[in-house]
Parts: C-alpha cells; sequence; structure tokens
C-alpha cells in the first residue's frame, strides 16, 4: 500500500513536470522589454482649436522627416510637442509608437499603440505596430492577434510574411501546449472529484453497517441488544462481566456483535463460529465469569432465558460438547442464566422477563 501510494504521488509529479516543460519556439529576436519613458501623453480633456490641429500636423510633418534623417530623438520630441497641441489624434500616438519600435523600445511602443487603438480602433499603424512590439517581447500569441487585426485593417506583404513564417508558427505551439496543459487540468479535477465520491460512498457504507449492527443487537452501548442491564437487574455475582474491558472491547466488534445475535437467536449458530478466535473469546470469558457463580457439572438445563436457549446434548464448551470446551459451563445455571442477560443478548427483553421466564 505505501509503495503504491508513493509511486502514485511518483507518477502524479511527473506528469506535472512534463506539462511545464518549455514549448520549442523559435526566439529569433526577441530582447527584453524596457521602463517606461516619460513621454508626453497630452490632457486626455483637452479640445484642441483649429489652429492647435494645425501646428500639430505641422510638427508630425517634421517629425516624419526627422525620422527619415535618423534624427530620432529629435522625431521623438517632435511627437510629444504635437500630442501636447491635438492629444485626441490617434495617428500621433501611432506614429510615435512606429518611431519607438526603431528605437527597439517594444514596451513604450505598446503603450503608445494601445493609446491611439482607445482613439481609434481602426488604426491599421496602431495595431501593427503593437503586435510588432509584442513579437520583440516574445508574446507571441498576443503578437499574432495584434498583427491580425491590423491585416484586416490594412494588408501588407510584409507582415503577412512575418505572421507566417515566424509569429503564427510560436502562437500555435503556445495554443496546443496551453490546451493540453487545460485538458490534464481537468482530468485531474475529474479523477479527484470521481475519488472523494467514492472514499464517501466507502464512509457512508461503512456507517451504514454500524448502524445496522448496533440495531440488530437492540442498541445496548458497545453493541449488545436491549441495552446494558441494570444495577438492580444483576444477578449477584453477574455484575463484574460487564466491568471487564476485554469484554467491552470485544464487544465493540460489529463482527462479534452480529456473531452474538446469531447465536442468540439459533444456537445452534456457534457451530458456525468455532474457528472464530473473537467470537469463541467472548464465550470463553462468560463462561469463566459464570464458573465462579456455583453449580454442578452440566450445560445449561433450562437455558438462558430471554437469552440462549439451552443446549440438550450441550456444544463443546456450553453444556458439554464433545470436542468443546472442556467441563462444559460448570453448574450451568439452574432454571437458565438468571435474568437470561435478558438486556445484554435479547433485544426487547429485559432482565425481570428473564427471571420470571
Amino acid at each position: 500500500e505505501l509503495s503504491s501510494g508513493i509511486n502514485a504521488e511518483y507518477g502524479e509529479e511527473e506528469e506535472m513536470e512534463s506539462e511545464e516543460e518549455e514549448v520549442e519556439l523559435d526566439n529569433t529576436g526577441v530582447i527584453a522589454g524596457e521602463a517606461l519613458l516619460d513621454l508626453p501623453m497630452g490632457d486626455p480633456e483637452k479640445c484642441p482649436t483649429e489652429e492647435e490641429m494645425d501646428q500639430a500636423n505641422s510638427l508630425r510633418g517634421q517629425a516624419m522627416r526627422a525620422m527619415g534623417d535618423g534624427e530620432l530623438e529629435n522625431a521623438l520630441k517632435l511627437f510629444g510637442e504635437a500630442i501636447e497641441l491635438n492629444p485626441s489624434a490617434a495617428v500621433l500616438f501611432a506614429k510615435r509608437s512606429q518611431l519607438l519600435l526603431r528605437e527597439k523600445k517594444p514596451n513604450n511602443a505598446v503603450r503608445d499603440a494601445e493609446k491611439a487603438l482607445t482613439l481609434n480602433p481602426d488604426n491599421a499603424l496602431a495595431h501593427k505596430c503593437k503586435g510588432k512590439a509584442y513579437r520583440l517581447l516574445g508574446k507571441w500569441e498576443e503578437s499574432a492577434l495584434a498583427l491580425a487585426a491590423g491585416q484586416k485593417c490594412d494588408y501588407d506583404d510584409d507582415t503577412q510574411e512575418l505572421l507566417k513564417t515566424i509569429v503564427k508558427p510560436n502562437a500555435e505551439k503556445l495554443r496546443v501546449a496551453r490546451l493540453k496543459k487545460e485538458s490534464s487540468r481537468r482530468e485531474r479535477e475529474h479523477k479527484d472529484k470521481l475519488e472523494r465520491v467514492r472514499k464517501a460512498k466507502e464512509a457512508r457504507q461503512k456507517a451504514h453497517e454500524e448502524a445496522k449492527a448496533r440495531d440488530s443487537m437492540g442498541g445496548m452501548p458497545g453493541g449488545m441488544p436491549g441495552g446494558m442491564p441494570g444495577e438492580d437487574d444483576i444477578p449477584p455475582g453477574m455484575a463484574g462481566i460487564f466491568n471487564d474491558p476485554e469484554i467491552a472491547t470485544l464487544l465493540q466488534d460489529p463482527e462479534v456483535v452480529q456473531a452474538m445475535a446469531a447465536i442468540q437467536q439459533n444456537p445452534a449458530n456457534m457451530m458456525q463460529y468455532m474457528n472464530n478466535p473473537k467470537v469463541m473469546k467472548v464465550v470463553t470469558k462468560l463462561q469463566g465469569k459464570f464458573a465462579g457463580m456455583g453449580g454442578g457439572p452440566g450445560g445449561m438445563p433450562s437455558g438462558m432465558p430471554g437469552g440462549m436457549g439451552g443446549m440438550p446434548g450441550g456444544m463443546g464448551g456450553m453444556g458439554g460438547m464433545p470436542g468443546g470446551m472442556p467441563g462444559g459451563m460448570p453448574g450451568g445455571m439452574p432454571g437458565g442464566m438468571p435474568g437470561g442477560m435478558g438486556g445484554a443478548f435479547s433485544a426487547g427483553s429485559t432482565p425481570s422477563q428473564g427471571a420470571a421466564n
């Protein structure tokens, strides 16, 4: 059992490790992300005048020429001035995002591209700059989505080539790995649920069987039917029987309880328990207790009123059955066991009823 538990645990760990294996990706060109720059973003509440919008367009033109000349820092400054004048122009943020990509600043490029898309969701340049920035960061699934969105707005061959050769293959590998991991997770959860159901069912079955055993024996604490006889009902010399810790322990065992109930209902049932050491130990203990109550050799001539009937001819250990317990129960109990342990082994009987019988 311990070995199987260790193997199961090892197998589960091995499965989890296999799920966490890195997916082989083509990360050529991927770079580490940079810190965000403190760039002008403009006042989103500003409503530019026509003059301000014209000035912003003029600055944008100057910034584009500076980009063409390789003056990237100057271009970045000019785009910032244009944005301050007209912060509602999506094209200004999209163009600055394009400039930031050229400077290998993908985190800043993503920020400007997302700002542009909040102003104009159909800005193709913003989608493509965002997709290319994510490509530099190695965020392949995000890159694929952004580039595909840009292609829908304005198709171009270069972007399609990037999607087809690098971005989509990597994104698909990640998608498949994610789905596999999710499937494994659901499978583990299902197995765990089945195991919980199985354990709960076993617990209910065990509780049912224990309750059934108690009910079949009447409900005395420890499982004996009829309840424990009261002090006034216990004949002299028998009080120590129920104080014997070994008997009390044995009578907690559902198997012993059921056996004693069967013997009570039909003394002939003793035969099937002759090889059961627990049941015979109880019988032997009881015999030892009864032996001290005196009487001559013999069985139980008049039976055990309210309890076991007499066994004419005697069963081993209980009235001289050949090959049984030597000597049977010494002296028997003339007239049966006083009270017949009526509350002990006979459901519904009472010691007083047993004595009356």
